[in-house]
């Protein structure tokens, strides 16, 4: 027995599977928080649960709280020790007031003057005095996204709680929540083992769960439902097809799994192979069998929450519940052979795209004239152009077939199978499916070149459209999903290496919803949408560790082609984390020439005549040497080239501050000066402004950038 273990189970009625990570995730940081505040230390802590319960295990827990340490603030130096040292009676009476040990009296400077302090050493309380209103405490501290209110108290909580375990070794920890008392019995499985089970101890709750048919460990599980779900597959020669999606759900609806097979007539593989996964997965929760090439076997494996040797009455429902779901996909996918996909165009104008919008005839329509506007900015080929408004005339088509209607998940499969059926050409079929990658929480993003085009008109219309009628997310609340479409076009591009300026394609959007007589064209909606576009760019770089003033130093220029800003802010990333003390050097130097002309207004040019130092002669005409071919890098978007060119000017720039006053008292002379400081700085300031840059060395202290930006 592991005599310092603490196990709390809360036991409650089944959780939906959809919050089962918020529900981890809520009671790993919530558990550890408190632990870490309470100063109790442990060795590891788990979050384990099945669909009726919610554990935290923590091994070797502390006995007792760490000690606590205090400064406390005693009189000032002067009065409380002497010239040499020596502590006064003012020292040694705050000393005894707050039963401080004399050696452990300092000194320390303070904003108000210097003052005597003393360390104070406050002992740990036992652990088992803290955990009876530790537990309670961190449980009614817990959030949900959705809770309930169940019999006559007030207390919600995510589903009822009906039983509560609290171990400490083998020791109880008492104490109630919603009228329930903790103690040492369990409950087993439901149906197998209905009766409390004893815990003896801690670290006996995962064995004795275990004989009462509970395989507690998520991780388990999980495993064990692979497991069986490989055995079945190799009884009948083929393989399961893999979805951790659908692995992680139903691990969540059994405690005691077990898996068997299930039959279906072959005449059903007729259907499309994503229209029968669909079936099995998304409505039945079943896993589809296949053969070695990856086809579609007439078997479906059904993950049980029993034994399997009483399930052939279980068996012989599930394949009576499927052949209805198939025959009626079946009879859908006939019907809907019967009308083209062109011949349904027209059936969109009966279809409510959203409200104050129109419906999708208009919406599509919009999505025909965006695909010949992307033509000139994306360059496509007149070939390229008729297949990418052929598959925006068709895009939607699938949403008013009968397939679609009672399976929504299958849209856009559905729009590519019965293009292809119909004769389209592969790249239209493809971009009608890829308009909607990718998909939440996948990174499926369009293969080819038109499916990519394709989804970003489609997003940016909605993204668009939304804005124009003042549907823009707030806080947490995102009814539309529009950060995910934002993020979704952020990453096309990127994924897909396209330079596209946002503005002028915004710009047109709003025009034509402005042709339609859904918006007006206002300069605020198009400026918000971009900076809402921008605003998913900063999350995914600040998701990757890209710091925050690389990010600010590109973002502070008047460029709006998401796939160039995230090629700048990667070159800029790589050189702060490889070649710091180089780019340091630029950053210097472009700073202190930016800060001495930053509120100077006028641009104009040079004159070479008012050039009276040979320092800023010299500072001239390298400029002039570089100026040309580094315009032209920078058109190619040849940056690291660019740079090193600019870093050229360096020693000249070095050189002029050191030798040449530029705030001078003649009028001419220091507003040349200032032009040569502005024409330097706004060579590099149309790629970044390089003084917003805050660089730090490898223990994290700041040796670069602006004081105002540290």
């Amino acid at each position: 027995m592991r005599e310092r273990d603490l196990l709390l189970e809360i036991g409650v009625e089944e959780l939906p599977t959809s919050m089962i990570d918020d529900i981890f995730g809520e009671l790993e940081e919530k558990f550890s928080k408190a632990f870490h505040e309470a100063r109790l230390s442990y060795q590891h802590l788990h979050v384990w649960g099945t669909p009726r319960r919610m554990v935290i295990y923590v091994e070797d827990l502390a006995e007792t709280q760490a000690p606590l340490m205090s400064e406390i603030k005693g009189p000032p130096k002067k009065v409380g020790m002497a010239d040499d040292g020596t502590l006064l009676a003012p020292a040694l009476a705050f000393a005894r007031a707050q039963g401080i040990e004399v050696n452990q009296l300092f000194v320390r400077e303070t904003e108000r003057g210097t003052y005597i302090f003393g360390r104070k050493e406050e002992p740990g309380k036992p652990t088992e005095e803290i955990l009876p209103l530790l537990l309670p405490s961190i449980i009614l501290a817990l959030e949900f996204p959705r809770t309930m209110l169940w019999g006559e108290g007030e207390f919600r909580f995510v589903r009822p709680i009906r039983w509560i375990v609290a171990l400490w070794g083998g020791r109880e920890v008492r104490f109630s929540i919603a009228g329930v008392s903790s103690s040492s019995y369990s409950r087993g499985h439901r149906f197998f083992a209905p009766l409390p089970v004893v815990i003896p101890s801690a670290s006996e709750y995962r064995s004795s769960l275990f004989s009462a048919k509970v395989v507690v460990d998520p991780k388990d599980r999980r495993r064990l439902i692979a497991q069986c779900l490989d055995r079945e597959a190799q009884s009948l020669g083929g393989n399961w097809l893999r979805d951790e999606a659908l692995l992680d759900e139903v691990n969540f609806l059994v405690e005691c799994p077990e898996v068997v097979v299930g039959r279906f007539e072959p005449k059903y593989l007729v259907l499309p192979s994503q229209v029968l996964i669909t079936v099995m997965k998304h409505h039945q929760k079943y896993f589809a069998c296949v053969d070695a090439q990856g086809n579609l076997l007439p078997f479906f494996f059904v993950v049980l929450n029993r034994p399997k040797n009483d399930a052939e009455k279980i068996i012989h429902g599930n394949e009576r519940v499927l052949r209805a779901r198939l025959e009626d996909a079946l009879f859908f996918f006939h019907e809907d052979r019967k009308k083209t996909l062109a011949s349904r165009v027209e059936l969109l104008r009966g279809v409510v795209f959203q409200e104050g919008l129109g419906t999708l005839w208009e919406k599509t329509n919009r999505l025909i004239e965006l695909a010949e506007y992307l033509r000139k900015l994306l360059h496509l080929s007149e070939e390229e152009c008729i297949s990418l408004k052929r598959a925006a005339l068709l895009a939607k088509a699938d949403l008013v077939s009968e397939m679609v209607k009672e399976f929504p998940e299958l849209q856009g499969y559905m729009g590519k199978t019965y293009a292809l059926l119909e004769g389209e050409g592969e790249e239209v079929a493809s971009a009608i499916e890829e308009m909607y990658f990718p998909l939440p929480g996948q990174e499926n993003y369009p293969k080819t070149h038109l499916g990519r085009v394709l989804s970003l008109v489609d997003k940016m219309d909605t993204l668009v459209s939304s804005f124009a009628l003042g549907r823009i997310p707030t806080g947490s609340l995102d009814p539309l999903g529009l950060r995910r479409t934002a993020q979704g076009i952020v990453d096309i591009l990127i994924n897909g290496g396209l330079h596209c300026p946002l503005l002028p394609w915004i710009t047109y959007n709003l025009q034509l919803l402005e042709k339609q007589g859904f918006a007006t064209y206002t300069s605020q909606v198009l400026e918000n949408v971009k900076e809402f576009i921008f605003a998913r760019l900063r999350s995914r770089l600040l998701g990757e560790g890209v710091h925050y003033s690389v990010i600010n130093a590109v973002f502070a220029t008047k460029n709006d082609d998401v796939y160039d800003a995230f090629r700048r802010i990667e070159f800029l990333d790589r050189l702060v984390r490889t070649r710091r003390e180089f780019l340091l050097d630029v950053v210097t130097g472009f700073t202190r020439a930016n800060n001495i002309s930053r509120n100077f207004p006028h641009r104009g040019e040079v004159r070479e005549e008012l050039l009276q130092e040979e320092a800023e002669r010299v500072l001239y005409q390298t400029m002039k040497e570089i100026q040309g071919t580094f315009c032209e890098k920078m058109r190619k978007r040849e940056y690291e080239e660019a740079l090193e060119m600019f870093s050229s000017l360096l020693p000249a720039l070095n050189t002029f501050f050191d030798r040449v006053l530029v705030m001078c008292d003649e009028e001419a002379l220091r507003e040349n000066r200032l032009r040569l400081m502005k024409s330097i700085v706004e060579m590099w300031s149309e790629f970044a402004d390089m003084s917003l840059l805050v660089l730090e060395d490898a223990r994290g202290e700041v040796i670069g950038g602006l004081p105002g930006q540290r």
